[in-house]
């Protein structure tokens, strides 16, 4: 053998591992600097102040939202939300009575079908989403959803603040795992005003929530809003509108955001499943009626 043989071995083990670690390093960097593929979800069953804010404000920015609305709503506001579907947000069906965990087939499927009825008169559009409390689904939501022609169920999130999507074997219903996150002692849940006020956040523990969560670059995130709340709250507003000028996410429609997320191909007993809930009594540091409202808030639909 050649003496420089070894070296010359040696020299090209260094190239390729050089090269190895520098597409590694370009990879992580281009993941590092792209824009966290967002999308703003809104969930009302009580008012339509909320609700129409919010629509003004995502009018100004050419962006829609994903809503979920319960019946009373859309049987008061049917108005609203025919001209929300026609600007493109898809209104889901909302059960927010109980969560549907260990919930028999036939009272899940029945309180689907209501729903589906009552969005698909008003938007004339075919219902694809259905969430019940606490985004709580189990196969038997699935099943119903399948038998109803529902492409989605959304599912309280299994993977902090990342939301993903779970394709189960076994259904051609997907699930939506929405973004998760922790507050203090009161355990996890949604990225959305409504839990952390129910947890005990203040706005200002909101808003600093916010930012680190967004500061984290999580590719994938849904941000919700209980309307009635962060779309009338002084307070609560500003944190997403400070978050909707954020460069470091890309808010997008419903559809956009889809086509953006990787899909998990799972049987349904190796999909995540998150259950807790610790704040089924709200325990607010400042209650609904103490806040602040936005100006003008109840100046009626003029459009």
């Amino acid at each position: 053998m050649h003496p420089t043989a070894p070296r010359v071995r040696l020299r090209q083990r260094c190239i390729r591992f050089a090269a190895i670690l520098f597409t590694l390093m370009f990879a992580v960097t281009g993941r590092a600097q792209s824009a966290t593929n967002g999308l703003i979800m809104l969930i009302e069953f009580e008012k339509i102040e909320g609700v129409r804010h919010w629509e003004r404000e995502l009018d100004q920015r050419g962006l829609t939202a994903l809503i979920q609305a319960q019946y009373n709503v859309l049987k008061e506001y049917p108005n609203d939300f025919e001209r929300l579907a026609k600007k493109g947000y898809p209104i889901a069906g909302l059960y927010a009575e109980k969560p549907f965990w260990d919930v028999p087939y036939d009272e899940q499927y029945a309180r689907m079908r209501e729903a589906k009825e009552a969005v698909e008169r008003i938007t004339r559009k075919p219902m694809r989403l259905f969430g019940s409390r606490y985004f709580a689904y189990d196969e038997n939501t699935l099943r119903a959803a399948d038998a109803l022609g529902i492409e989605y169920v959304l599912g309280r999130g299994t993977a902090g603040a990342l939301a993903t999507i779970y394709s189960p074997r076994e259904y051609k219903a997907k699930v939506i795992s929405v973004s998760n996150v922790p507050f203090a002692e009161m355990g996890t849940g949604s990225f959305c005003d409504y839990s952390l006020w129910a947890r005990g956040s203040t706005d200002q523990d909101f808003a600093a929530l916010v930012d680190k969560v967004i500061a984290s670059r999580p590719s994938d995130l849904i941000f919700v809003s209980h309307a009635y709340l962060g779309g009338t709250s002084v307070q609560w507003w500003r944190t997403y509108e400070n978050a909707l000028a954020h460069t470091e996410v890309k808010w997008r429609g419903f559809d956009a955001w889809v086509r953006n997320v990787k899909v998990g191909n799972l049987p349904y007993t190796e999909i995540p499943v998150n259950r807790e809930v610790k704040y089924e009594v709200p325990r607010p540091a400042v209650p609904l009626e103490k806040l602040e409202l936005l100006p003008d808030l109840f100046r009626g639909d003029s459009r």
